[in-house]
C-alpha cells in the first residue's frame, strides 16, 4: 500500500535511481544525464495523467504533449503498461518523500508517526492521483496486481520498524501477534484501492480513517502507550 504511505514507506527498489529498461528489456546502468532525463520525462508524464487521465493518454500523446519522438519515448518505455508502472514507481520513490520518510522516523516517537500517517491520507486520499489508481486496476490489472504486491512488502516492512519502535519506547507490548495485526490493518485500508467501496462508505472518511488508525494503535499500545496517545488526541482537540 504504498500508494497510501507514499510520503512514509522507503521501498528497496531504486526503480529510478540505478537503472533504466530498455526495449529488449535488459536494464542497463545509468549515466547521471540519463537519470536526469528519465526523472525529467516521468515527471512529465506523471503530470498528463493527472491532467488527462490514465486511460485516455496514449502513447502518441504523450509524445505530442512533450514534443518528442516515439523513438525517444521508446528508448525509455517498452509500451504503454511499462511506461504507467514506472510512473507508479516514481511517484513512490519520490526523492523528497523518502527523505521526509526517514527524517519523520528518527524525529516522532511510534504513536506520532501512526497519527503523522494518518494525516498523510486524509491529505491525499482525494488526489487525482488516487483516481489513477483506480484506472490502474480497471485497465492494466497485471501492473496493479504488481503494485499491490510491493505495497504489501513495504507496508509489512514499515509497521514492524514501527513495532520495533514503540517497544523500545515502551508504548508497545512485546506480545503483539505481528502477522496477524499487520494483515488486520492492511486489509481495513483495501478499500482504498476500491472506488465502489469508496463512494459507498457510510461514514465521513475523516472518521473512519481516524478511527482505523486509533484502534491500531490502541491495540498495540501499553499503558504508557495509552496515555500518550490519549495526551496527542487531546492536543489535537484543544487545537482545532
Amino acid at each position: 500500500m504504498v500508494t497510501l504511505f507514499m510520503y512514509f514507506c522507503s521501498t528497496r527498489e531504486r526503480f529510478l535511481y540505478g537503472t533504466f529498461p530498455c526495449i529488449s528489456g535488459i536494464k542497463k546502468a545509468m549515466s547521471k544525464e540519463q537519470k536526469q532525463a528519465s526523472e525529467e520525462l516521468l515527471e512529465n508524464i506523471s503530470g498528463l495523467f493527472l491532467k488527462y487521465g490514465l486511460r485516455s493518454t496514449s502513447m502518441e500523446d504523450i509524445c505530442s504533449h512533450l514534443k518528442i519522438s516515439k523513438k525517444t519515448l521508446y528508448q525509455f518505455f517498452q509500451n504503454k503498461e511499462d511506461v504507467v508502472e514506472q510512473v507508479l514507481m516514481y511517484r513512490r520513490n519520490n526523492k523528497r518523500a523518502q527523505e521526509n520518510y526517514r527524517v519523520l522516523m528518527e524525529e516522532k516517537s511510534a504513536i506520532e508517526f501512526f497519527l503523522a500517517i494518518r494525516d498523510s491520507l486524509l491529505r491525499n486520499v482525494n488526489s487525482l492521483a488516487f483516481i489513477n489508481q483506480f484506472d490502474v486496476k480497471k485497465y492494466h490489472p497485471a501492473v496493479y496486481q504488481r503494485m499491490r504486491e510491493r505495497d504489501a512488502k513495504t507496508v509489512t516492512e514499515m509497521l514492524n520498524q514501527l513495532i520495533d519502535k514503540g517497544i523500545a519506547e515502551g508504548t508497545f507490548r512485546q506480545d503483539i501477534n505481528r502477522e496477524v495485526q499487520i494483515y488486520l490493518f492492511y486489509k481495513q485500508l483495501e478499500f482504498l484501492h476500491d472506488p465502489e467501496a469508496f463512494d459507498a462508505l457510510p461514514y465521513p472518511m475523516d472518521i473512519v480513517l481516524a478511527t482505523i488508525i486509533k484502534n491500531t494503535v490502541r491495540h498495540f499500545a501499553t499503558p504508557k502507550g495509552l496515555e500518550v496517545l490519549d495526551r496527542l488526541l487531546q492536543e489535537e482537540n484543544n487545537h482545532h
